[in-house]
């Protein structure tokens, strides 16, 4: 059995190494084959460099170069993935018990979703975070009529999954990540919320983010018709 953890990474040389230490100290504990890949989407500062650095004492670590895009950068690492069950993990919000989630078959499960809004979950985020993550996901209740509690949490799921659905999607930006589950709804997989803490531990993207949520939706729209 193999397991692939995908980090994108843009500009994120403050956290890289140790995430990436972090995340191979405990696959290295479960005596796992896998594979971490970087995919490094458009960073002007030492992000590549220090991964570089890192793949001299540790040959599992992998490096792929894409444009910008959180999606692009995704499915690069979807299409490079040779894992059984592939991870997606982000440089500064990651869980490790949702590795252990592969020890147990993923709980009968297809993919699970770390989700900010599940149950028992911590979100320390800022109020305007929390408050727009919950309607941009009431928007897809209503619209996409998605099941679940949040599509943009960390991910864990097997193969099977990605074969079917990473070719078949269209987006480029943060919104790849709805896309991705909604058709993962929509084509039958079993999909489970599992509850995760996060708290932002760097300055918020979420300016620049918001002012490209219009857009997205837009595009989620023409990705989605029928």
């Amino acid at each position: 059995m193999k397991v692939s953890v995908i980090f994108p990474a843009r500009n994120e040389e403050e956290f890289i190494a140790s995430s990436i230490l972090d995340v191979h100290k405990y696959l290295k504990s479960k005596k796992y084959s896998f594979e971490v890949l970087v995919v490094d989407n458009g960073s002007n500062d030492n992000t590549a460099a220090i991964v570089k650095k890192l793949q001299k004492t540790k040959a599992e670590v992998k490096l792929l170069s894409t444009p910008p895009g959180y999606g692009i950068a995704i499915k690069k690492g979807l299409e490079k993935a040779l894992g059984d069950y592939i991870i997606i993990f982000n440089v500064d919000f990651y869980d490790l018990h949702l590795i252990d989630l592969i020890d147990i078959d993923l709980l009968g499960k297809d993919l699970i979703i770390g989700s900010k809004m599940a149950p028992w979950s911590t979100d320390k985020r800022p109020q305007s975070r929390r408050i727009i993550t919950y309607l941009f996901n009431l928007y897809l209740k209503i619209f996409y009529g998605f099941k679940g509690s949040d599509t943009h949490g960390i991910k864990v799921f097997k193969r099977s999954v990605l074969n079917n659905i990473y070719k078949k999607c269209k987006t480029t930006s943060g919104i790849f990540d709805s896309e991705f589950v909604i058709r993962a709804q929509r084509m039958g997989f079993k999909i489970m919320d599992y509850p995760v803490s996060i708290q932002e531990i760097r300055s918020s993207r979420f300016s620049k983010r918001f002012f490209q949520t219009p857009k997205d939706i837009l595009n989620l729209f023409i990705a989605l018709r029928k």
